[in-house]
Parts: structure tokens; C-alpha cells; sequence
């Protein structure tokens, strides 16, 4: 576990680096153009290219030295360096930010699939629960410290020495990843040996995901806990915008995130438990609290919801990866991680995309003061301004729920080998 100790470590300050040059682009970008769409643009540049280029970026994991795709960040230096220099304009070009964003994000999306992969290569299965949950708690980096600490430091440093921080901390993380090389050191030619050579191209996660019932059910599973993530993180601020002030509002999602930590630490603590039954208890329970959301109003109601559903979406994906990496040959295990994050990272754009629509257009209107539902289930969730986004939260929760009774159900074939 050490050598997984240090990757860690490194996944950890890396992620902290990047939620401070997000949180410095953020503010710098608003303060210069006023608009939520030029803050998307630049989040979505960086967010697109790590979900597209995972499954190439797991067939290269596969075909080469997993330690060299782990220091892919290392490159990534280069397109902080491009966002450095549109910094140094008074008002920074979103188009030239937008493409160093890019160019970080296609570097950096080297890294996942090779260091979930590399856990197999260090680790033995009795430790694959532990394992998960130490590098959710990495990246968990980014939303629960980075905010305060980018804060904190923007005063002092500014957003270029954000970046610089964010630049800085890759280092770090190639430094960890290099100590650990000998571990690894014999796995990128053992792998290369044993791969038939029809099996190395970017279709092959593709075929071992559908080859697998039990892998094709996980997939689904996956791809709609991320869209659980995603309706919360669009509509926190709709519910809670009507009724706090802003300061209220961000002291609400620290404690919603903090449940992330907790949810790490029952992962790493219930390490023995079997992987269906992680499943299927944390999607039970981001269901439940969920589902909570409408039944009440006030920030510290949201707050906790939130924090009960951060503190068990690690469960279920603790439960998800361990039975992926036992079911998954190790040869092939970055290629599967890559398909699988292409597909599972889709909940998050369908999110983006598709909760607000159908909350100003569609739940909204008819909670209204006097409209078809704001006698019935507006009787229940409450009317007015923020109601149809805690309605949607819910009936996603209810969703959830469903889904974690069909795991408990269906344990048997999803715990099936290929």
C-alpha cells in the first residue's frame, strides 16, 4: 500500500493545483466578460478532453509504461504556460484561455485510466477497496480545500500565481509517480507480451464492456451515479438562490462536499465489505437523501441532504471499480478504465445540458401559484421560486433508489465473470 500511498499523495496535490487555477480562471473570466457562458466555455475546455480521450488514453496505459502516461500532468505544464501568457493581458482572451485549456486537458487525460490501472499492478484484491477510496479522497481535493485556499491566496498572489501553484504541484506529482517506478517497472513489458495484437486498438475497452453482462450493467449504474453528481452540482444554487445570500450559499456547499471526506473514510474503514453490497448501500443511500431534498426548505435542510449524498456516492463507486478490476484482466484494465470513464462522464453533460431546460420549462411553471401541480405536489415540495430544481432533485433521488433495489436483486450477475 505504500507505493499506492504515494500516488495518492501526488493525485491529491495535483488536485488541489488544479481547483486553484480553476477557482483564479473563474473569477478572472467573470470579472472581464460578466457572463456565466464565458465561464462555461473555459470549464468545458478543460473538462471535454479528458472524457473523449480516455479510451485512447487507457489503450495507450495498456500498450506502454503506465508510469510514463501517470506524468502526463507533467505536460500539462505546457498549457498553463499558455494560459499564463493570456493572464498578462488586462482583459485575457477567452479563445486563447479556452485553448491552453485544451492543451492541459489532453495531456492530463493520460493520467486516469493509467493510475486506476496501476492500482491492480500494486495492490492485492483484499486492498482494492482501500485503494478506491484513498483516490476518491484525491480528488476530492479540488471542491472541498482548493475554494478556500484560492481565497485565501488571490489577494496575495493573484490568478497568475494560481496558475503557477497549479503548475508547481505537477512536479510534485511526477516526483511521486517516478519513486514508485520499479514497482510497476516489469508490468509495461509483461502487458505488451501478452496482448494479441487485434486487442490494442481503442475499440478493445468497447468489446470487453460488452463481452460482460455484469460490466455492461456496472457502465449503466456508473453513468447514472455521475448524473446524480451532476443534477446537484446545476441545481444547488437554483434551490438555494431564492432564499440565502451568497455567502450563505457557499458555506452550504462546503458542508455538502465535506461529505465527500466522510464517505472516503467509510470506504477505506469498511474495507471488507462485498463490493454489490458498497453498490448497492450507496446508491440506496444517495437515493434516500436525494429524495429528502423537496421535503424541506432552509440552506441547513439542503446542507444536509447534501452532505448525506456526498458521503455515499463513494460507496457505490468503490463498489463499481472493485468489481470492474476483478473481472477485468489486468492487460487490459486501463483500455476498460478509459472506455468506461468516456462513458460514465456522459451523466455529467447530460446533467449540464438537460436539468435546467427542464426545470425553467417544464417543473417550474406548473409549481406556480396556481397551476396544475402547485395544489398536489406543490402541497407537498412547496411553490414558488426554486421548487422545481428541489422536484427534479428528488425524483432523481427516487431514481437512485430504484436502481440500488435492481443491484441488491441482481448481485448474482453483476459479481459474474466474463
Amino acid at each position: 500500500m505504500k507505493h499506492v500511498g504515494l500516488l495518492v499523495l501526488g493525485s491529491f496535490i495535483n488536485s488541489l493545483g488544479t481547483g486553484l487555477s480553476a477557482f483564479g480562471l473563474a473569477v478572472v473570466i467573470l470579472r472581464a466578460y460578466g457572463t456565466a457562458s464565458s465561464v462555461a466555455a473555459v470549464q468545458m475546455s478543460a473538462f471535454a478532453p479528458i472524457v473523449l480521450l480516455a479510451p485512447l488514453a487507457g489503450v495507450l496505459a495498456d500498450r506502454y509504461d503506465r508510469r510514463l502516461m501517470m506524468i502526463g500532468d507533467a505536460g500539462s505544464i505546457l498549457g498553463l504556460g499558455v494560459i499564463l501568457a493570456a493572464l498578462s493581458s488586462p482583459r485575457p482572451s477567452l479563445g486563447w484561455i479556452c485553448a491552453g485549456a485544451v492543451i492541459s486537458s489532453c495531456l492530463a487525460a493520460l493520467t486516469e485510466p493509467a493510475l486506476r490501472a496501476s492500482v491492480t499492478d500494486l495492490v492485492t484484491e483484499e486492498d482494492y477497496v482501500r485503494s478506491s477510496g484513498l483516490l476518491q479522497l484525491a480528488s476530492a481535493a479540488k471542491y472541498l480545500l482548493a475554494p478556500a485556499a484560492a481565497g485565501f491566496l488571490m489577494p496575495l498572489v493573484g490568478p497568475r500565481g494560481l496558475v503557477l501553484l497549479d503548475a508547481s504541484t505537477c512536479l510534485v506529482t511526477v516526483a511521486c509517480t517516478m519513486t514508485v517506478r520499479q514497482a510497476l517497472a516489469t508490468g509495461a513489458s509483461q502487458r505488451a507480451a501478452s496482448q494479441p495484437g487485434d486487442d490494442r486498438d481503442v475499440m478493445a475497452g468497447w468489446r470487453t464492456i460488452i463481452a460482460s453482462p455484469g460490466l455492461r450493467a456496472l457502465v449503466v449504474l456508473m453513468t447514472l451515479a455521475t448524473l446524480a453528481i451532476g443534477v446537484i452540482q446545476v441545481l444547488i444554487k437554483p434551490i438555494l438562490l431564492p432564499t440565502v445570500s451568497t455567502a450563505e450559499m457557499g458555506a452550504v456547499e462546503t458542508v455538502a462536499a465535506t461529505g465527500m471526506l466522510v464517505g472516503a473514510a467509510l470506504v477505506t474503514a469498511w474495507k471488507s465489505a462485498r463490493p454489490t453490497t458498497l453498490l448497492a448501500a450507496g446508491l440506496a443511500g444517495t437515493g434516500a437523501a436525494m429524495a429528502l431534498v423537496p421535503l424541506g426548505q432552509g440552506a441547513w435542510w439542503v446542507a444536509a441532504c447534501g452532505f448525506l449524498t456526498f458521503a455515499c456516492l463513494p460507496l457505490s463507486q468503490a463498489g463499481a471499480e472493485v468489481l470492474v478490476r476483478t473481472q477485468v484482466d489486468n492487460t487490459r484494465q486501463a483500455r476498460t478504465w478509459g472506455t468506461i470513464s468516456l462513458v460514465t462522464q456522459m451523466g455529467y453533460l447530460v446533467a449540464y445540458l438537460c436539468s435546467g431546460v427542464l426545470v425553467d420549462h417544464v417543473l417550474q411553471p406548473l409549481l406556480e401559484p396556481g397551476r396544475s401541480l402547485s395544489t398536489s405536489v406543490g402541497a407537498v415540495v412547496g411553490i414558488g421560486p426554486g421548487r422545481g430544481a428541489a422536484l427534479l432533485v428528488g425524483l432523481m433521488g427516487t431514481v437512485m433508489a430504484l436502481v440500488a433495489l435492481t443491484v441488491r436483486l441482481q448481485r448474482h450477475r453483476l459479481t459474474s465473470p466474463q
